[in-house]
């Protein structure tokens, strides 16, 4: 029997079971269809969460790797020129910048600010003021205003300075101290060095180098042994040395009496037995005040020139 173009076979009360072709591809094909816009609607889902995902991580990467113009300042190493040894005269100057601590102190290795590299608002404040003084007729000249040229730097402007003659003295004294300072410097102990905490680290150069940025004071005099230079924090100096008074020997007499030390002590190897030592330096140096003594005649000095020495 033929029904609406569909066969019609064996049907049976209890299964209800069709037999036709056409139907049965039909139906199958409706299903395909079905499973095809399902998975292509599944997909499609999947495929947008995908999306939104990467456009997320894309907007991420655009915000956080936006270019961001970061302010630069350049800083020179000063140390090569302070380790130029003095020829003739007196010489102070004060540095502004950081040093690189070593030992708990500044040694010296001391790095300057490019001023180009500095703000507008900041370009007016100095960096480095140099003083040169003649001992043998105490005339003096300032140099300031620096900049960097090939790496070079240059004074850009000079003056003539005049000197009061109670910082002509206050110069003599530091000198005759800073000899004696130099002298002890290069005494050489019988003392067994025990490597510090750090061992290979401390011997090889390879210590923890700390920053600290300050105004340093620094004076060179030909008399100085390497590195040919003194020099000090001056910004973070303990000021409780403006109290302490020196209570030892007249200088002049004080280096000849270490000179006597050293050559009355010193074995054949050049070296002085370390209780000696030690004996000499609590005596004469350290319950004497000598070297708060010396801090405070350098920040003295540092007063007294008033404006030959300012950062500006």
């Amino acid at each position: 029997m033929i029904l609406w173009g569909i066969s019609i076979k064996n049907i049976e009360k209890d299964d209800y079971t069709i037999y036709d072709t056409n139907y049965v591809k039909m139906i199958k094909k409706i299903i395909l269809l079905t499973k095809n816009l399902w998975y292509i609607i599944k997909k499609g889902v999947i495929m947008r969460a995908v999306k939104i995902i990467l456009y997320f991580l894309i907007l991420q990467t655009i915000i956080f790797s936006k270019s961001i113009e970061m302010d630069k300042r350049v800083y020179y190493h000063y140390a090569q020129n302070l380790v130029q040894k003095l020829e003739t005269g007196f010489e102070i100057l004060k540095v502004r910048g950081y040093c690189e601590f070593t030992t708990g102190e500044c040694l010296g290795s001391l790095f300057i600010t490019d001023p180009k590299s500095l703000e507008w608002g900041e370009r007016n404040i100095g960096v480095l003021v140099k003083l040169n003084v003649d001992l043998s007729n105490f005339k003096a000249k300032r140099y300031w205003d620096i900049s960097f040229k090939d790496d070079k730097l240059y004074f850009n402007k000079e003056s003539d300075v005049t000197l009061k003659d109670f910082v002509k003295e206050r110069i003599k004294k530091i000198k005759k101290m800073l000899i004696i300072h130099d002298a002890i410097k290069n005494i050489v102990t019988d003392e067994i060095i025990v490597s510090p905490e750090g061992g290979d680290d401390y011997l090889f150069g390879r210590e923890h180098k700390t920053k600290v940025f300050s105004d340093y004071i620094v004076i060179k005099i030909p008399e100085l042994s390497h590195p040919y230079f003194y020099i000090f924090d001056y910004g973070n100096v303990d000021t409780a040395v403006m109290v302490k008074e020196y209570a030892g020997r007249n200088l002049d007499e004080l280096n000849k009496y270490l000179k006597q030390f050293i050559a009355k002590n010193t074995d054949k190897d050049g070296k002085i037995p370390e209780k000696k030592y030690n004996e000499f330096m609590e005596k004469e140096i350290y319950e004497t005040n000598f070297y708060s003594e010396l801090t405070k005649e350098i920040l003295e000095l540092e007063k007294d020139l008033g404006n030959e020495l300012y950062l500006y």
